[in-house]
C-alpha cells in the first residue's frame, strides 16, 4: 500500500445542472490525499479552505473516504474556465468539481500543465485496483499447460465427444467465487428493462436509479465499494460467529448453517420459493381469468 501523501492547491467548483455550466468559486484551498488510518486499504481525500484568505460566509470543509476501484478522478474538457478536475463516485453517483489552482497557462485557463498531469497520475495511482501479481505470475509461468488443457478440448470437439467441463472451485470461500462477473451477466442478458427496473433500481446510485442498464450494474459490481464490501460480508460469514443467522433472520430464508455455503444455500431455496409462488400466483390469475371469460359466454348465451 502507498504511504504517500499527495498535496496541492484547489479551490471548489459551482455546477448547474440546468445550464451544465461549472463556475470556479474565488476561495482558496488545498487538497491533502493520504492513506485512512482507520482503513489502511482506503484513502483520505480533504479539501480545506486556506485561513489566509477572507471571503463572505463559511466555507465547508471536505472529508471524502476513497476506495480503490469506486472512485475517478478526471479533467472536465469542456469547461474552458479553469483547470476543472471531477472526483467522482460510482457506488453512490456523487461528483466533487475542483479546479487547480498553481500557475498555469494565462492565456488558456483551461490548458492542463505538465504539474496537473502529475497530480493525476498520482491519485489515479492510488484508486486503481491493480490486478494480483501472484496470479500473472502464475499465468506466466504456465503457458504451456494451458496450451496443453486448449488442445485437449479441441481434440474432444473434433471427435465430438463430450466439451471438457470447467472444475468447480471449491471450497468456496468467498460469495464471488459463484458469482463472479460472467455469472452476472449471463444473469442480466436474461431480463428485459422492466425485469432490470423490478429488481435493481432500488439498489443502484441516484443517477442511474430511474433506467437501470446492465451496463450501469456491472459497474457497481465492478466499484471497489461493491467489493469491499462483498469480501467483508464473506469474511463474516466464515468467521462463524454468527453472521449467517443474523443474515438467515434479516433476509427471512431458512438457516442453513454458518459460513459461504450455508449462506448460498439458503439464498438458493429462498429464491426457489419466491419462483414457486410466482407461477403459482401466474397460474391462478390465468384460472381466474378464464373462468370469467366462461362466465361472461355464458351471461351472453342467456
Amino acid at each position: 500500500m502507498s504511504t504517500k501523501t499527495i498535496r496541492f492547491h484547489a479551490g471548489k467548483v459551482q455546477y448547474d445542472e440546468e445550464t451544465n455550466r461549472c463556475t470556479p468559486l474565488a476561495h482558496k484551498g488545498v487538497i491533502v490525499v493520504k492513506p485512512s488510518a482507520d482503513e489502511p486499504d482506503f484513502f483520505d481525500f480533504t479539501w480545506t479552505a486556506k485561513s489566509d484568505f477572507t471571503v463572505a460566509g463559511n466555507v465547508e470543509k471536505d472529508e471524502l473516504l476513497l476506495i480503490p476501484g469506486d472512485v475517478s478522478f478526471k479533467h472536465i474538457k469542456s469547461c474552458t474556465s479553469g483547470r476543472v478536475f471531477a472526483l467522482t463516485f460510482l457506488s453512490s453517483g456523487a461528483k466533487y468539481l475542483y479546479w487547480l489552482q498553481d500557475v498555469g497557462d494565462i492565456d488558456q485557463l483551461d490548458k492542463v500543465t505538465e504539474k496537473d498531469l502529475q497530480i493525476v497520475k498520482e491519485i489515479n495511482d492510488l484508486i486503481t485496483i491493480k490486478e494480483d501479481d501472484e496470479e500473472l505470475e502464475e499465468e506466466d509461468e504456465e503457458p504451456q499447460a494451458a496450451e496443453a488443457s486448449k488442445e485437449v478440448k479441441e481434440e474432444h470437439q473434433d471427435n465430438k465427444e463430450e466439451p471438457v467441463k470447467e472444475t468447480p472451485k471449491l471450497p468456496i470461500s468467498a460469495i464471488s467465487d459463484l458469482l463472479d462477473i460472467g455469472v452476472i451477466e449471463k444473469h442480466l442478458d436474461k431480463l428485459n428493462p422492466e425485469q432490470l427496473q423490478q429488481l435493481y433500481s432500488e439498489h443502484l446510485p441516484q443517477s442511474s436509479a430511474s433506467h437501470p442498464s446492465k451496463s450501469t450494474i456491472l459497474d457497481v459490481v465492478r466499484s471497489g465499494f461493491f467489493q469491499q464490501s462483498e469480501q467483508n460480508l464473506s469474511k463474516s460469514l466464515r468467521d462463524g460467529k454468527g453472521a449467517g443467522y443474523l443474515l438467515a433472520q434479516s433476509l427471512k430464508y431458512d438457516y442453513k448453517g454458518e459460513g459461504v455455503d450455508g449462506f448460498l444455500a439458503g439464498i438458493r431455496e429462498l429464491a426457489k420459493k419466491e419462483q414457486e409462488e410466482a407461477k403459482s400466483s401466474e397460474a391462478k390469475q390465468v384460472e381466474e381469468g378464464e373462468e370469467n371469460d366462461g362466465q361472461h359466454d355464458e351471461e351472453m348465451k342467456d
